[in-house]
Order: structure tokens, then sequence, then C-alpha cells
């Protein structure tokens, strides 16, 4: 009986022997560990709503008609401008559509010229624009124009000698009060972060011809100076995107 059971015996070591082998050639069916998610990184558009504050120089190109006392003349000088403006961008691949509007604050200036000291009082103006850009990832570079607003100041006073020697003493006791017109300009713009961008415009507001009725003192005869009233706005400022 012994001699019939170590054979049996190895056979059937020989055999667990080879299964443990076999089982252990056999691929694992434990799961791989899970791949670690990484968050896309969100890919930057203009598109949204913003606000935002801007300051800069308003370059007078207004040109006074002092006839018959004397040539036209330019009052020239710099003032400062500020304020803030709202507006809207949407884009479409590299194209950016939007619309603006803004209220500024515009500081006096005075000059002088061929007749005499002139100068233009504190005041404001306003523009609604359309914006039209080509955005090159944060770097957004646009033209805009549209509708300009705003108080137009005669000088209140003018001094000088007109044709002929004659000295006139001019004194403003009306003015024409705030009047409509047009802008038109361009601009780039700088996204710092997906909210915050900063930009550099230029701006060139016209508010068309205007009137306002003086006293000259030298004769005490009513005057009537005509006027093209225009600045050339150059700012910068800073906006926040929602």
């Amino acid at each position: 009986m012994s001699r019939l059971f170590r054979p049996l015996m190895g056979v059937s070591l020989a055999a667990l022997s080879a299964g443990s082998a076999l089982a252990a050639d056999l691929p694992s069916r434990k799961a791989p560990p899970p791949v670690a998610y990484v968050e896309p990184v969100p890919v930057f558009t203009w598109t949204g709503f913003y606000v935002g504050l801007n300051a800069g120089a308003a370059i007078s190109n207004s040109r006074y008609g002092f006839a018959p006392f004397g040539a036209d003349q330019k009052a020239g000088g710099v003032a400062f401008t500020g304020g803030g403006q709202i507006g809207y961008n949407w884009q479409t691949g590299p194209l950016v559509l939007g619309v603006e509007t803004d209220i500024n604050y515009r500081g006096a200036s005075g000059n002088n010229n061929g007749f005499g000291s002139i100068g233009t009082s504190a005041g404001y103006f306003g523009t609604a624009r359309a914006r039209v850009g080509y955005a090159i990832d944060r770097l957004l570079i646009y033209g805009t124009g549209g509708l300009a607003y705003g108080s137009v100041n005669f000088p209140g006073s003018a001094t000088g000698v007109g044709l002929g020697g004659a000295p006139h003493f001019l004194t403003r006791f009306n003015n024409p009060g705030t009047k409509l017109g047009w802008t038109a300009g361009a601009g780039v713009e700088y996204a710092l972060t997906r909210n915050w961008s900063v930009k550099a415009e230029y701006l060139y507001v016209d508010l068309g011809r205007n009137a306002a009725g003086y006293t000259d003192l030298a004769t005490g005869l009513p005057v009537t100076l005509q006027a093209r009233n225009s600045d050339h706005i150059v700012r910068a400022g800073v906006n926040y995107r929602f």
C-alpha cells in the first residue's frame, strides 16, 4: 500500500506545483491606479461686461473766430481729464466687437495767442461708442467711434488789440451749454489677469460749430464769437471684467 501511495503523492505534488506556476504566469486582475485629474487651463476671452477708470490729458483744438477784430485763433492749452467707463465685449475668433460709454471731467485751460489771452473753463464730456478690435490672446488692438456730448465753454473773457491797433475787452454774457457731436479714435488694451486689464487710448472729440455772446467793454457793443469746439484726448485706463 505504501509503495502505491508514494507514487500517487509524487504525482499530486507535481500537479500542484505546475498549477501554482501556471497561476503565477496569468495576468493580474488588480485594477491600475487612477490617473490624477489635471484641470485644463481656461482659454482667455474678452467676452463680458467691464467697468473702469481713466485719466489723461485734453489738448484743446478749438478755434475761435474774432473777426472783425482779428484773425481766427486757436485756443490751445492742455488740461487734465478723468472719469469712468462701462462696456461690453463679444469675441468670436480673434474678432472682438463691443460697446462702451464714458463720462469725464475736463479741466480749464488757457493760451496766449495773436488776439490776446483766451481760455476755456472746466466742464465735462462723454461718449457712447462702438469698438471693433483684433485680439492676439491677451492683447487687444481696437478702433472706436460714435456719439460725443459735453459742455461747450467759451472763454469767459478775451482781451487784445484788434485790427488797426484798437484795444478790445470782451466779456461773455451767455454760453452754448451742452452740445452733441462725434468722436473717433483707437487704442490698445492688455489683460493682466482674467479680470484686470490696462489700456491706452486716443480720442478726437468734436462738438461742432457753436456761438456765444460777448460785450466789448471798449465800445459797449455786443459781439458774437463763433468757434469750432474740439479736443484731442490722450488717456490711460484700467478695466475690471466680470
